[in-house]
């Protein structure tokens, strides 16, 4: 019955527009619908499930930070799921120190003044990237269309967290937060510091531009604690779509922690954990129908590395590579949006008059667990997907070394059949044996974690073949055994690469 209902409400739409559907589509023949028509099955859905739960909820008393949450247009279901921690200080937290940095998506009607918004248009890196800062730029028309909502969405930083790792969450604060009331905070100001300040939340109307204050302000956090002599790394890390930020901050636990018991105290991490919220936040639809949405999501992941994770990278991060040992931990569409962040930076500036040159340094490694990005992208050469049109300059010149996992037991990226994804297990045999000795080298992990076999250390990507470790089902989670990367094992095999130098042979290379 669901799927008759998408495809009458796709018939509808193109009716409208003076198109003839095609006839006879089959249950089993909707991976080959075109890229509008998933994003309209996306939208239908979302806004379906939206409508189930306002009358199953009904949500006639208001939360905490509704005010909040009504001016940023963040109060429905699914993007409420991207700032609970600021509900939960103690509960929903890091056990260990470290910031959470939330960025969350709205409608740039909800985020924007005018010139607000300055976009660089980074024709030289693909088509895919011409798009997507166009979308950026200009958003979309208003039509009848749901595929034109998607692009009319902005990301914002909607709160930078300071956890201690101390019991009960003892002296977690928020750096910057959005989600402010006329109440005392739930979760306090780090220094009784309000950031931003915001006046009156009924025409608030900045959460884009002040988004540039979230990042110096952790800027400046980070730059303190690196000082400090305390820290032996900083790990960057990201989780995939519909890990809602509740999920990821538990997952964010489980790899320190791992990755902690495998170092034996040798481990410290100066940590940031990157959460973010798309469309389905929850675990609602099958496989199929998640599988639909993908053009949104690889276009959501993408702006996310053009946007706030880029600037991040690019201000935060970098400038602390000459003190710290920089690694990005990630995970599927995570993976995603930390390459376009660390490879092409972002596309973002504060003002017209902002000539910003790109940082000074580069990140010893970008871990890539299930990634959801094809492994062409480090290929200067035309590509075939749509969706992976995009050249990684000098192979990624601003990270050292670029490790990507795949597995057998993934189904989850196994239902991408129309791109190439390096999570995929079909493409690792036929990419090791055509790319060999050029950009990447293929080795496997054996159940403890441990690489089984030798490898060239002078090439710029570590393929490796993971079916022997990541093999079962997490609790709670689709995709077979796509999420299973939070076990001990898991640490050992993090450890093992970042306790190592990077390749010195690309240890020069810098900038874009």
């Amino acid at each position: 019955m669901r799927l008759g209902f998408i495809r009458t409400v796709l018939r509808e739409d193109l009716s409208k527009k003076g198109a003839e559907p095609p006839d006879g589509i089959q249950d089993d023949a909707l991976g080959e619908w075109s890229a509008s028509a998933m994003s309209l099955i996306t939208r239908v859905l979302i806004l379906a499930s939206e409508a189930l739960i306002t009358l199953q909820c009904g949500c006639s008393h208001p939360r905490y930070y509704a005010d909040a949450e009504y001016s940023l247009a963040t109060h429905d279901h699914f993007a409420a799921q991207g700032h609970v921690a600021v509900y939960y200080p103690g509960e929903i937290a890091l056990a260990f120190p470290g910031y959470v940095v939330g960025i969350e998506t709205s409608d740039r009607s909800a985020l924007l003044h005018g010139g607000d918004l300055v976009v660089d248009d980074l024709h030289e890196f693909g088509r895919t990237l011409v798009r997507l800062t166009s979308g950026l730029r200009e958003g979309a028309p208003r039509t009848e269309s749901f595929a034109s909502a998607e692009i009319n969405r902005l990301p914002f930083i909607s709160q930078v967290l300071r956890y201690t790792g101390r019991p009960q969450g003892a002296g977690n604060c928020a750096v910057y937060s959005l989600y402010q009331a006329a109440w005392p905070p739930l979760m306090e100001f780090c220094d009784g510091r309000k950031r931003p300040q915001i006046d009156d939340l009924s025409t608030y109307r900045s959460a884009f531009s002040d988004s540039w204050s979230a990042i110096d302000a952790l800027k400046e956090a980070l730059s303190e604690d690196a000082a400090t002599g305390n820290y032996t790394h900083l790990i960057v890390a990201m989780m995939g779509w519909r890990t809602p930020q509740e999920e990821a901050i538990r997952n964010f636990n489980s790899l320190v922690r791992s990755t902690q018991l495998a170092a034996k105290g040798e481990f410290r991490p100066l940590f940031v954990g990157i959460t973010w919220a798309g469309p389905w936040a929850g675990r609602w639809f099958d496989p199929l129908m998640e599988a639909l949405s993908y053009p949104s999501m690889a276009d959501l992941a993408d702006s996310l590395g053009l946007t706030w994770l880029g600037v991040l990278t690019e201000e935060a991060v970098i400038p602390l590579a000459g003190r710290l040992s920089v690694n990005f931990v990630t995970h599927s569409f995570g993976a995603r949006a930390a390459s376009m962040a660390i490879c092409i930076g972002p596309a973002i500036r504060r003002d017209a008059s902002d000539a910003r040159a790109p940082a000074n340094g580069s990140i010893d490694r970008l871990i890539g667990f299930e990634a959801a990005f094809s492994l062409q992208r480090f290929k200067d050469e035309p590509l075939v997907f749509w969706y992976e049109d995009i050249t990684f300059p000098r192979s990624c010149g601003r990270a050292k070394s670029v490790v990507l996992t795949t597995t057998a037991h993934d189904t989850a990226t196994k239902f991408i059949v129309w791109a190439d994804l390096a999570g995929n297990y079909r493409h690792f045999k036929s990419f090791c044996r055509t790319n060999a000795g050029t950009v990447v080298s293929c080795a496997s992990v054996d159940e403890t974690g441990a690489i089984q076999n030798e490898y060239d250390a002078s090439m710029k990507v570590l393929y490796l073949d993971a079916t022997k470790l990541i093999r079962f089902r997490a609790p709670g989670t689709d995709g077979g055994a796509h999420s299973d990367i939070f076990r001990p094992p898991t640490g050992r095999l993090i450890w093992d690469l970042i306790s190592k130098p990077p390749n010195a042979a690309h240890a020069a290379a810098e900038g874009r």
